[in-house]
């Protein structure tokens, strides 16, 4: 194909004169700043909503208007290397939807009692992006956006719709949480406010006003896509059975962890068997619009993910029926245990070893998705929202981080685009330099980052800098490519619009031409998850465990090796997981999920379910079954708890290693760690003046005085009394339904001192065990250490937890 965008085929980089890469799959990105396009939005919004401050709007409709106008780089460039424009075109003629499939894992965005930021709105599509897009589909290609809709598969949905129906006393439809708005009620993503901007940017000569759908999210009212003349739809793609049949069944070319998949009819169309189906479900031209992240489970969610979770549908890939959520019936990894729906437990052979079957893992749940998908004859447009990349964790939790990075990068190929994307993330180390390491130490990629390794330093474990490259041991593009996914092989083209140069790749390596220079455009950000650290940072977690094992007379490394290193190469790579705790992990979340939401004070009953069966069945000791299959969860955890430790500002003394410190550099031993981690999860410190409301404690505690006790401590919400020897399990335990119950945070506090001066204890106690009743050697009231495993970590009210 003849290069038509980048205007100089010839340059002088780092390696010498090169010419820019003009072979492969073509990615079209543009670079611009981040705080033009998404600074202050979630504060504007809060003032636009609680003030009805028009001019906060004003400044967000600025912001959105910034993105558009730079979104032409990315798209245009696109098209001009794939005249992409011309077959969107002519499928929308025929009667297919513009499907927007943004990444809204957890939609929670705008949090719905201060309308401020939400605890998910680092980790999703930025509803503005989205404004923008459907914006220059509509001005560029001239789509009616009553040709446009929104689809999304969210995990968290059905969860949100019955957390926040609860809260609010009416029904709020899944619907309703990704426009953000239902009635006077505000909380979700933010569609309704894509629609606002469009209305308001929408030349009044047209007719298709795109706030007509609004009304049909709110009340959860379904149309088929075929029948939605004159209204911009919302779906939530989970949903197949609510009335109406939504889902078919269809082949998985090569499949591999499944030979069929069901997907909802608004990907996939109507059975080509049915006309009226085919009218009614003529199926999409999908917009994939994922957020950059580091994941839990795998290296980043990027585009593959997007889809390749994110298309199969909840209500048939989850065991909890009642609420869906997890998509559990998902491998998460190659191992999946076996589990006994009716324990949440892991089965077991005769021999007492864990039920586990094999398979391709994630990498083939989501080749398997996307290879179906294709085989549908579905267009797939894919647009990266790497504006700000989400660091540390891509869950809703203090723990995730934006980087600010600002590109927005296109592709009709997820893996050309996913690994280009992974290389960016994990290259801090220039081309020319980066290859001489290569050919030094025959490694299979000059992309290779800064990462932290452990050294011994006297009594402690320092930090250096190291080198090291996530890529060494990940196989999911090579897999892809293998399934006919995409092809790794790429060439880029864009406009960086802060220096006015154009962006191009060299041997794969992103920069930009000044005159005929080639300039590369590097990272200078650690990019890791704390759950994969592992894999991650694999040179420095294993020159930790050796450290540790030389310093303080652990066998951590050996622990490891001989827990994950399942084709003895000395290399733990990213389907090398374990027994398959992921799928254990997700049952406990999910049947915890089923509590917050059916559950008189389900969230304090989901907080102190899933963390404390996470830890009891982390050791064979601490349940009556003699359980570990959450050892794996345990030992990764451990890790990255280590890692953060050393990275901590204030020194402190090692708990259990005298003459050891850890913090500002210096890593903690591993007994210190996992003690640590195990009064996190109990306590959420190591100090009885700082235990946490959210802790297992915290949660016992502020259920007791609440539900037991009136409120005396935390204040209650709920103006029922009653009689604790009435309550059962689930029954006649009144509940204010308010969502999450809040507590001041000098709650425990409060109680401490009152019992201390004589006042009566609450009444549960709660069984931890041996060497957890105290911290800092100070007794905590209504805790008892104990070594039955049959009451460690449970509580004990007149009935139990």
């Amino acid at each position: 194909m003849v290069r038509k965008y980048a205007r100089v085929p010839v340059v002088s980089s780092p390696l010498g004169i090169n010419s820019v890469d003009f072979n492969g799959s073509p990615i079209s990105g543009v670079r611009m700043d981040v705080f033009q396009a998404y600074g202050d939005i979630p504060i504007l919004l809060q003032k636009f909503i609680n003030d009805k401050d028009n001019e906060a709007w004003k400044q967000i409709t600025y912001k959105i208007d910034y993105i558009y106008s730079n979104l032409n780089y990315a798209l245009r460039g696109l098209n001009s290397e794939t005249d992409f424009s011309n077959k969107v075109q002519s499928q929308v003629r025929s009667g297919k939807k513009l499907l927007f499939k943004p990444n809204i894992v957890n939609p929670i965005v705008i949090d719905f009692k201060t309308h401020g930021e939400g605890p998910a709105a680092k980790i999703v599509t930025e509803w503005t992006l989205i404004a923008a897009l459907m914006r220059w589909f509509h001005d560029n290609l001239h789509i009616s956006y009553h040709q446009m809709a929104i689809g999304e598969g969210s995990t968290s949905t059905f969860v949100s719709s019955s957390f926040l129906s609860k809260a609010e006393n009416k029904k709020i439809t899944t619907e309703a949480i990704i426009e953000g708005r239902s009635g006077d009620f505000f909380g979700g993503w933010g569609f309704f406010f894509v629609r606002k901007y469009l209305a308001e940017r929408h030349p009044a000569s047209h007719e298709d006003d795109p706030m007509k759908g609004y009304e049909e999210s709110v009340e959860g009212r379904f149309i088929p896509p075929g029948r939605t003349q004159g209204l911009l739809m919302v779906y939530d793609l989970n949903k197949l059975h609510d009335g109406t049949n939504r889902g078919r069944a269809v082949r998985v070319p090569g499949g591999t962890v499944f030979k069929e998949i069901t997907l909802n009819k608004i990907i996939a169309g109507g059975d080509p068997q049915d006309n009226q189906d085919l009218s009614d479900y003529p199926g999409c031209v999908l917009i994939n619009v994922p957020k950059t992240k580091l994941h839990d489970q795998d290296l980043i969610t990027n585009a593959i993910k997007n889809l390749g979770i994110g298309l199969y549908p909840t209500q048939k890939y989850s065991w909890y029926t009642a609420v869906p959520s997890l998509k559990e019936k998902l491998p998460h990894s190659p191992w999946v245990l076996e589990m006994d729906p009716d324990t949440n437990l892991p089965f077991r052979d005769e021999n007492g070893k864990y039920v586990a079957i094999n398979t391709d893992g994630l990498s083939g749940v989501q080749s398997d998705l996307i290879r179906a998908v294709q085989n549908q004859g579905v267009l797939m447009i894919h647009i990266v929202d790497g504006l700000n990349i989400t660091n540390v964790s891509h869950n809703a939790n203090s723990l995730a981080t934006r980087v600010p990075e600002g590109y927005v990068w296109s592709s009709l190929d997820c893996v050309a685009l996913d690994l280009f994307c992974a290389r960016y993330c994990f290259k801090t180390v220039p081309m020319d330099q980066a290859r001489k390491l290569q050919d030094e130490n025959r490694w299979p990629t000059e992309f290779i980052h800064h990462s932290p390794e452990a050294h011994i330093s006297g009594k402690n474990i320092v930090t250096q800098s190291g080198l090291d490259s996530p890529l060494f041991r990940y196989d999911l593009y090579r897999f892809a490519e293998k399934r006919g996914v995409g092809q790794q092989k790429y060439y880029v083209v864009g406009w960086d619009t802060l220096t006015r140069t154009p962006m191009a790749s060299v041997q794969g390596h992103l920069g930009r031409i000044h005159n005929t220079k080639f300039i590369e455009l590097i990272t200078d950000n650690m990019y890791y998850n704390l759950n994969t650290i592992l894999q991650d940072f694999q040179k420095g977690i294993f020159s930790y465990a050796k450290a540790s094992d030389q310093l303080t007379g652990t066998s951590l490394f050996k622990e490891l090796i001989d827990t994950f290193d399942e084709n003895f190469d000395g290399v733990i790579d990213y389907d090398e997981k374990g027994r398959g705790d992921e799928t254990a992990s997700l049952a406990i979340q999910a049947y915890a999920l089923d509590l917050f939401v059916t559950q008189a004070y389900g969230d304090l009953r989901m907080g102190f379910t899933q963390n404390s069966l996470s830890l009891k069945y982390s050791n064979v000791n601490w349940n009556r079954q003699g359980h570990d299959f959450m050892r794996e969860s345990a030992l990764k955890g451990g890790l990255g708890q280590a890692y953060l430790l050393s990275k901590s500002e204030d020194v402190k003394a090692d708990l259990f290693i005298s003459g050891m410190s850890y913090g500002n550099g210096m890593w903690p031993s591993w007994q210190t760690v996992v003690y640590i981690r195990n009064t996190n999860t109990i306590y959420g410190s190591q100090s009885p003046q700082n235990i946490s409301l959210g802790s297992l404690y915290g949660n016992i505690f502020q259920y007791a005085d609440k539900v037991l006790h009136a409120g005396t401590y935390t204040g209650s919400i709920s103006q029922d009394t009653f009689d604790a020897s009435d309550i059962e399990y689930g029954n006649k335990v009144p509940d204010p339904g308010s969502g999450y119950h809040t507590s001041p945070p000098e709650s425990i506090n409060k109680y401490f001192q009152a019992v201390s001066k004589g006042a009566a204890p609450l009444g549960f106690t709660f069984f931890v065990p041996i060497g957890y009743g105290r911290l800092e050697g100070v007794k905590i009231p209504n805790v008892e250490e104990t070594n039955d495993p049959a009451k460690i970590l449970t509580v004990q009210f007149r009935f139990e937890w």
